[in-house]
């Protein structure tokens, strides 16, 4: 929680791909550790979330503070930008964020539900990590500044 009166200061993109790397991390320590399938998957969707947000923040593009994929998702569809077709399913992470952390709130994970969850973590930071990092190229070499239709494609 922030004290009251604090202002909320959005981090760099690349800032929130760091955080998406430690949760994925956290969630890989997690398969070789007694750590509960249910917060494996929190962390991976984490990993997402952070992800997705970070290519919004990328493009300046207002992201509503929430743990919904699928409403992630939409953002990007009116923003006009373009989701690879693997991770269209990502929001079946979603439940992930909340209901699993706390007992009794979720049926049995399987196996497959937390390799599933960890695919998509790893490609999803893949993707916004490639993303983000050949954009900056690209503004580096036209001298900080990339066309509107540059910034889209």
């Amino acid at each position: 929680m922030s004290p009251k009166g604090k202002k909320h200061i959005i981090a760099s993109p690349e800032d929130w791909l760091i955080h998406a790397k430690s949760d994925l991390t956290l969630a890989k320590l997690g398969l070789s550790q007694d750590v509960l399938w249910e917060q494996i998957c929190f962390h991976a969707q984490q990993a997402v979330e952070k992800s997705l947000k970070a290519i919004l923040l990328f493009f300046k593009i207002d992201f509503p503070f929430t743990h919904d994929l699928e409403e992630l998702l939409d953002t990007f569809e009116h923003a006009g930008i373009s989701i690879p077709s693997e991770f269209l399913e990502v929001g079946v992470l979603t439940p992930y964020a909340v209901e699993t952390r706390y007992p009794g709130f979720w049926g049995e994970i399987s196996e497959y539900d937390v390799n599933e969850a960890i695919t998509f973590a790893e490609m999803t930071i893949q993707w916004a990590e490639e993303y983000v990092l050949k954009k900056n190229q690209a503004e580096e070499k036209n001298g900080g500044m990339l066309l509107k239709n540059e910034k889209n494609s």
